[in-house]
């Protein structure tokens, strides 16, 4: 079941916990008949009468029911404590407010121990890896990658991400997305009942405290795509172009022999590019540009960007990042898009990486690469060799090599 959560759009809430249906007969004893929601029998007319007689100071009249001569000192002393001395209420009208509350707490407290119960983890093996790139003339480059791998959050909740810093700051950018993010998603209020609406409110806060930080934001910024997991649901949420993907292993037809080789690679994120159709129209909506670089003769090369309309800045290759002030002034924005994801027997592993591990690796060949390994179980081995394969593609292809950043979770999901 796959389901997109898209801009501007209410995220919905669904409810974890089943109503409890009450009893729906309940056999009547003669001695002891109920009474009515409003107190209907002789002993709650008596304390009727009882109340009014002490609301207006009138006098006591003798009880018809025995009692000891203690008993009927303290009455005639104190009429305000003439109700705690009848015989226990046989309605809830008739009980102290003090135990229908504590009841109604013990009520809630069992309701909710049943609905948060302990969700059971499919990640199997899981590992990671990131390989600082290269550039010539620039030997002390820096990784601006950073990666999350949460398995202790809130509700048997699992987190895992890259994010992919640019600029001359982009590493601070993805090293505060990798310490707070985290901390501000398990904080919100719709954690447990509405992951989507937390992840959007999350992504929200955290782009605000960026630009709030002391170090330049102004051309310098970071994707992020984040896999979450609870049990058999999957919420994917991609700001850039980062990826994430799974590897499905198809079920073998009816009557064939031998193991089933045939997979299949579901994308889980789409690439944020400023020549998607509803990225470039929202940027150009705000007064931005979408263009590639141009050679001498004016003919583009390279992937489209995002300038000012009267300016060559910034020159960004993506249509959605944290950070990037000037970016976001001609519509690059920080919201999530957002999958939400229902897993099954046949999904086998989740891939999640920066574009220097996609950049010339499709989602194919990752799986075809991750798949021996993962028949081994062997998920450091898959991450390492997913690293090495996309460093040669690299140099094949370019002069430089980008940051190399993979982490790769190992699935055994069952039908239960």
């Amino acid at each position: 079941m796959l389901r997109t959560t898209t801009p501007n759009k209410k995220v919905q809430v669904r409810s974890l916990s089943k109503a409890v249906e009450g009893n729906k007969s309940q056999k009547v004893i003669p001695r002891h008949r109920p009474s009515n929601s409003y107190g209907g029998n002789s002993h709650s007319e008596r304390r009727l009468e009882l109340v009014k007689q002490s609301v207006s100071g009138s006098s006591q009249k003798p009880s018809t029911r025995p009692s000891s001569s203690n008993t009927t000192d303290r009455k005639s002393k104190d009429p305000q404590k003439k109700l705690t001395l009848h015989k226990k209420s046989s309605s809830i009208s008739e009980k102290p407010l003090s135990s229908i509350l504590t009841s109604m707490q013990n009520t809630h407290k069992h309701k909710l121990s049943t609905d948060l119960k302990k969700e059971r983890n499919y990640i199997q093996r899981f590992a990671h890896r990131t390989n600082t790139g290269f550039m010539p003339g620039n030997p002390n480059k820096v990784n601006q990658d950073s990666f999350i791998i949460n398995t202790d959050m809130n509700f048997d909740t699992c987190l895992f991400a890259v994010a992919d810093g640019h600029g001359i700051n982009g590493e601070y950018v993805s090293g505060y997305i990798k310490d707070r993010y985290p901390i501000i998603l398990s904080a919100n209020p719709y954690f447990l009942s509405s992951p989507s609406r937390a992840i959007v409110a999350s992504a929200a806060k955290l782009n605000k405290e960026i630009r709030a930080k002391d170090f330049d934001t102004n051309f310098s910024g970071s994707t992020f795509v984040s896999v979450m997991m609870r049990g058999k649901k999957l919420w994917c949420a991609n700001v850039g172009d980062s990826r994430a993907l799974l590897g499905r292993q198809l079920p073998e037809k009816t009557g064939t022999k031998g193991s089933c080789n045939h997979w299949m690679s579901i994308a889980l994120s789409r690439d944020h590019k400023p020549n998607e159709c509803d990225e470039s129209a929202r940027i150009l909506a705000k007064g931005g540009r979408v263009e590639a670089y141009q050679d001498e003769d004016g003919n583009p090369f390279g992937p489209s960007r995002v300038w000012l309309k009267n300016q060559n800045i910034p020159g960004l290759a993506m249509s959605r990042s944290f950070g990037d002030k000037v970016a976001s002034t001609v519509g690059v924005i920080s919201e999530p898009e957002i999958l939400e994801f229902e897993l099954n027997c046949d999904d086998k592993f989740v891939v999640i990486g920066s574009d220097g591990v996609f950049e010339f690796l499709s989602n194919e060949d990752v799986v075809k690469l991750v798949v021996p390994y993962w028949r081994r179980g062997d998920a450091e081995g898959a991450a390492e060799l997913l690293a090495k394969e996309a460093k040669a593609a690299w140099m094949r292809e370019e002069e430089v090599i980008d940051d190399i950043t993979c982490v790769v979770l190992f699935l055994e999901v069952t039908a239960s």
